[in-house]
């Protein structure tokens, strides 16, 4: 029995090694204690007598069983602790896989980023730059390291750094945008806009974020905006009476950002109070016309371009009348307009000399409408412009019938027989007093009188022709009756003569003179 027992306590102290150290020294003492106790009962039964054998080996079953039991309890501890250490053991291989991919989707993440990540210590010496710096800047990461970061920025903006980084070691988190340059390797400088993120208290970074990109294209396009809105404005200057820029808000409403001196000569006030309070809160633009403007500016978003015209009150309080050419500019990525520039230009006398055409042509319109002769006038293609009441009464058709149609009075088959004065018209050659036969509605026939003239444009260009018609059927009439007249007059003998007998002796003188 005490072989078994010793066969196994050895075993029992080969797989103690296997345990965490803490719980094979527990083993391992115990094992010691049960190895001791039975190495004493061995020594025990060499000198006992054969009377104590029968109660020794009583006691002996009795610490058997007991030892037995413990050993049974320590098997079973031992076989827990293998079963936890081999399930730590799996975890942590999964956590080092785990964090071992982590680190390398984190380092191709860095790699391949546009933006370049560098980490600052709090005396401003770079401890880390991602592999984008080379691709930015040219320069490994490696040559930045343990250097100032502000070595590389541009003299001018060296001073913006320095407060921003002061800002960033006052107060953690995340601050506002910056903009610097920063020297290229091969000397030229890079246009870069930063985000900096205080993580001093942050155990795990213990420095400060700074999260870079370019910005060369952007801000090229941002000068060339710049540019082209300085040369406008001298441009605006030159050809017109004022210029103005309005930045449009997210919102839809604009506020100024420059006006040219012209505004105050043109109405009396300063570019300031256009700056403060909008173009339609300075009681500038006419009430009857300012809704309509109001209208316009909000609808800029739909359009690109546009024009205005408008009254305007001076500080005088003269209404003057001013023609807006206005350009949009449109953003992509906000998908909206951002600004818009624009260019007035004083048309009083030009719209005064309109309202007196508006006036003289209404008159005329009245004048031709009311005229006791048929008009119409045709544009260069023939095409029916007007066609007065009288023509309406003359002719037969109605207005609607003939606007923008051929002359309906004019057969189709008889047209080249009216090419003559049609070409003459069009050459400028007035025609008066041109007899014609005009076709009627019922399909009878009119004689006319026409007069034709030329109608031009502002340019002197022809444009058309008009032409006057008088009704010749009653002037006919007359003259056929005034010629039977005159060839009665002209009669030797009375009309009357011919209804009674002559006398036979004239007769027989006639019919002698006739046979001579």
């Amino acid at each position: 029995m005490l072989e078994k027992l010793f066969e196994h306590v050895q075993t029992l102290q080969e797989q103690a090694s296997e345990l965490p150290t803490a719980q094979q020294a527990i083993l391992t003492n115990t094992l010691e204690n049960l190895s001791t106790c039975l190495q004493e009962i061995a020594a025990s039964r060499q000198f006992e007598s054969a009377t104590n054998n029968a109660a020794k080996l009583v006691e002996l079953e009795k610490s058997n069983r007991l030892l037995e039991r413990t050993v049974a309890q320590q098997a079973a501890q031992l076989r827990q602790l293998q079963e936890q250490l081999h399930k730590e053991l799996s975890q942590y291989r999964r956590d080092n896989q785990s964090l071992a991919k982590s680190k390398a989707k984190l380092q191709t993440v860095l790699r391949n980023s546009p933006n370049i990540i560098t980490i600052l210590e709090s005396d401003g010496r770079v401890r880390y730059h991602s592999g984008a710096i080379e691709r930015v800047l040219g320069y490994k990461a490696e040559e930045i390291i343990g250097k100032v970061h502000g070595e590389l920025i541009h003299p001018e903006d060296l001073l913006a750094w320095q407060a921003y980084f002061g800002q960033l070691l006052e107060h953690p988190g995340i601050a506002k945008p910056i903009e610097y340059r920063k020297r290229h390797a091969e000397g030229f400088w890079v246009y870069m806009e930063a985000i900096g993120n205080s993580l001093l208290q942050d155990s795990t970074v213990h420095g400060i974020v700074i999260t870079s990109q370019e910005i060369g294209e952007r801000k090229q396009a941002e000068i060339a905006v710049q540019e082209s809105e300085f040369h406008y404005k001298i441009m605006s200057q030159i050809t017109s009476d004022f210029a103005y820029s309005f930045r449009a808000a997210p919102d839809g409403k604009f506020a100024c950002e420059w006006v040219t001196e012209a505004f105050t000569r043109c109405t009396g006030c300063v570019p300031e109070e256009l700056m403060a309070s909008g173009w339609w809160n300075l009681d500038l633009v006419h009430p009857e016309d300012r809704e309509m403007l109001i209208q316009e500016l909000e609808a800029c978003t739909f359009s690109r371009t546009g024009a205005n015209e408008y009254r305007i009150i001076n500080k005088k309080g003269d209404v003057r009348w001013v023609r807006d050419s206005w350009q949009a500019v449109w953003d992509k990525t906000e998908g909206r307009v951002i600004r818009l520039w624009g260019a007035c230009q004083e048309i009083t006398d030009c719209k005064q000399i309109e309202l007196q055409l508006q006036v003289v042509n209404e008159v005329l319109q009245a004048q031709m409408e009311s005229s006791p002769l048929a008009i119409n006038c045709t544009d260069s293609d023939g095409k029916v412009t007007v066609w007065n009441r009288a023509a309406e009464s003359l002719f037969g058709w109605s207005a609607t019938e003939v606007l923008g149609q051929d002359e309906p009075h004019i057969p189709q088959g008889q047209k080249q027989d009216f090419q003559p004065m049609s070409q003459s018209v069009l050459n400028a050659q007035a025609q008066n007093g041109w007899e014609v036969s005009l076709l009627k509605k019922d399909g009878n026939w009119i004689d006319l009188w026409t007069w034709a003239a030329t109608i031009r444009d502002s340019s002197n260009q022809t444009i058309g022709s008009i032409k006057i018609f008088s009704d010749l059927s009653e002037r006919k009439r007359i003259e056929e009756e005034r010629q039977k007249l005159a060839a009665l007059r002209n009669m030797e003998e009375p009309f009357w003569a011919r209804y009674v007998s002559p006398p036979k002796s004239s007769n027989k003188k006639e019919s002698k003179e006739s046979n001579e």
